[in-house]
């Protein structure tokens, strides 16, 4: 039971792809929408839950279970965040799939439907001239001929009558999928995430109570050893984490999102954040918009010393971070656009 908790984080991970894909593309499918509800329908028990969590705490040393459930409750911080700050998949949008879904084989049908009702008319002219012909005069290499002639209608007729069948049968179990499928589960994910949240709590109290054992080992010491004007926080958590979603693995070489947060609230720590080659033009765009959020006497001082850290040289900035918004942007720098669209509008 305590492995089904490990298993919930990869998990809970894909659920905020598909909805971190959704903010920015704002395209849905079918297969994204049986993910999202079958993922309710298995962890929506929380009472197992908790089983599992005790079975772990149980099980591990505590270094190994709290690094276990730190990890899960970040990706569930992350599902609460991203449905309460965008608006996700309505009713209409769920619906559309799923009927779309259903209807997968309408073309072929219609097709196959039309193929089987042409032979249908050669058969029947076929099997009457075999079944007259012995009400008159003929000769055995007639009968013999009118018998060949319909048998082989009859076999054009029934291999695409199959094909019809099978596809019927296809279009049946895709309705029956689809309308097992057709209702929208985000709202009760979220409100299951919330509650997750009230029970990990038990196992590992929230900053507010005891940070002691939320921080990283390294991380009392960062404070000890950081100036006071270090430990400004210029970014909170909620934005950090969309932008470390979307850009870690992309713009930035991988780096954990508690590190992210470090490094763009310029906080000494061990990890540095460095940029993935050609993407330099793409994080200038960022340190832009990012810099839009604070306040003008933030505004500059933070600039500056971002710009140090990721070694990007002010003229250069200065001279491409509006590329990605420029009149004839590249490809990829209009999709980077539209995903910091999605989180800084």
């Amino acid at each position: 039971m305590a492995a089904e908790i490990q298993i919930m984080i990869p998990q809970y991970g894909e659920l905020n792809r598909i909805y971190s894909d959704f903010i920015v593309s704002h395209t849905f499918s079918f297969d994204k929408q049986k993910f999202i509800t079958n993922f309710y329908k298995q962890y929506n028990d929380t009472k197992a839950f908790e089983a599992a969590i005790l079975e772990l705490v149980h099980d591990k040393q505590k270094e190994q279970y709290t690094l276990i459930l730190n990890s899960l409750r970040t990706e569930i911080e992350k599902n609460i965040l991203i449905y309460e700050k965008h608006p996700l998949f309505d009713d209409e949008i769920i619906s559309r799939v799923c009927y779309n879904f259903a209807g997968r084989y309408d073309t072929d049908i219609k097709a196959q439907l039309e193929v089987t009702q042409k032979l249908s008319k050669p058969l029947n002219e076929a099997y009457n001239r075999y079944d007259s012909i012995g009400y008159r005069k003929h000769s055995a290499e007639e009968e013999m001929q009118a018998e060949k002639e319909y048998e082989r209608c009859k076999s054009e007729y029934e291999k695409e009558k199959e094909e019809l069948n099978r596809l019927y049968e296809l279009q049946k179990q895709a309705r029956k999928e689809a309308f097992q499928y057709i209702e929208n589960c985000c709202g009760d994910v979220y409100k299951l995430s919330l509650h997750f949240m009230e029970i990990l709590a038990k196992y590992i109290p929230v900053a507010k109570d005891k940070p002691e054992e939320l921080t990283k080992p390294s991380e009392p010491d960062i404070q000890e050893e950081a100036p006071k004007e270090e430990q400004h926080e210029y970014f909170d958590r909620k934005l950090l984490s969309l932008v470390h979603t979307t850009c870690v693995g992309e713009q930035f070489e991988n780096i954990s999102e508690y590190d992210f947060y470090a490094c763009m609230n310029l906080r000494p720590g061990k990890c540095k954040l460095k940029i993935k080659p050609r993407e330099k033009i793409r994080v200038c765009y960022l340190i832009f918009l990012m810099s839009e959020q604070l306040h003008k006497l933030d505004r500059e001082n933070w600039k500056k010393n971002i710009l140090k850290m990721l070694d990007i040289e002010e003229n250069y900035y200065k001279s491409k971070y509006k590329e990605p918004v420029s009149d004839f942007p590249s490809d990829s720098n209009q999709k980077f656009a539209k995903e910091m669209d999605a989180i800084f509008r």
